[in-house]
């Protein structure tokens, strides 16, 4: 995109004080980028001459990446399985397949691949791409703290994403502060430094609010964890099979339902009882997920306090993309 580019100028590449590797020889570059992410398959499909190139700046749980192959080029690695990888070009354009899902990125889209899906893509010439390769476990936990993904539930992206819009571009620059500064020597990913955790951090977090995963964002920007939110959401957690009302959480918290109401409306974008609702859900998701003989979804159900079935699983497919029969049936495999 424009910002990369004219930050860099000329055919330099962004990141260039981080040289990874550079070479015309296939094999060779197939073993230099198989170092720092997966075995794969590489072929030459245009007529252009190839030649690889690779910046990479390391952090602890991320790494930023410049990449091009000059010719039009087939790379098939299978299923990543450690790592999630965002990919912008920032010149050219490539076609993704993760999966079942197909898509186009370019001209100021960007994906994620997903480490549990088989990928294949196909950059065309020039390509250059601006990628993140993050590690699979913290990009998770930052869903989890971030997004209130369930533990053990899984974290999936799909489809293109347009980064010309507000957010999108507001992530894409703190991108690349983050490389021009690693430039200049002054920000180092990866030192253990507060300031780069940090970085990191807002990095997943740039990323989440800004690709396609499903999950509900509503939380993300808003005001501190209070002290009436942290006792109301640990009364719910303790409580989520008793029927609480909105008085019994207020009371639980030492405050009134008005301060209550507002206190979480200002951290998550949603009423108490909303949240309550979704943390049963939750809980739904993780029984159901992993049942004995005797689990059922009518007792799952109706022990966590949902009476109607039929509304039950709508607010459990919005939640999650498929019904609590589907969750349980694909336990007991």
């Amino acid at each position: 995109m424009e910002m990369f580019q004219t930050a860099q100028g000329g055919d330099s590449l962004p990141l260039a004080g981080h040289p990874l590797f550079s070479s015309d020889d296939l094999d060779e570059a197939r073993d230099s980028v198989a170092r720092v992410y997966c075995d794969h398959r590489l072929e030459v499909m245009g007529k252009h001459r190839f030649m690889a190139r690779h910046n990479r700046l390391s952090g602890s749980a991320l790494s930023i990446n410049v990449m091009t192959y000059n010719a039009k080029t087939l790379i098939a690695p299978g299923a990543l399985e450690r790592f999630y990888l965002f990919q912008l070009p920032i010149r050219g354009h490539a076609s993704i397949s993760n999966g079942e899902t197909r898509y186009e990125i370019g001209g100021g889209s960007s994906g994620v691949l997903n480490p549990d899906a088989e990928t294949c893509m196909i950059w065309s010439e020039d390509c250059v791409q601006v990628m993140l390769q993050i590690e699979k476990r913290a990009l998770m936990e930052t869903a989890r703290a971030e997004l209130g993904l369930p533990s053990g539930a899984p974290l999936r992206f799909s489809g293109s994403n347009d980064m010309r819009g507000a957010q999108g571009r507001s992530f894409l620059g703190l991108l690349q502060y983050v490389m021009a500064e690693a430039a200049r020597g002054g920000i180092v990913l990866g030192d253990g430094s507060l300031l780069g955790k940090q970085l990191e951090r807002t990095l997943m977090a740039g990323l989440l609010q800004t690709q396609s995963h499903g999950l509900p964002i509503a939380c993300e920007g808003r005001g501190p964890m209070t002290r009436t939110v942290r006792r109301a959401e640990g009364f719910m957690r303790e409580n989520l099979r008793s029927p609480i009302m909105i008085e019994d959480i207020a009371r639980a918290a030492g405050t009134s339902t008005r301060a209550v109401q507002t206190a979480f409306r200002d951290r998550y974008g949603r009423s108490p009882m909303a949240f309550l609702r979704d943390l049963r859900l939750e809980r739904a998701w993780e029984e159901l997920s992993n049942p004995s003989q005797q689990t059922s979804v009518t007792n799952v159900a109706t022990d966590l306090g949902f009476f109607h079935l039929g509304r039950f699983a709508e607010q459990y497919r919005k939640k999650f993309g498929c019904t609590p029969v589907e969750t349980l049936r694909a336990a007991l495999r």
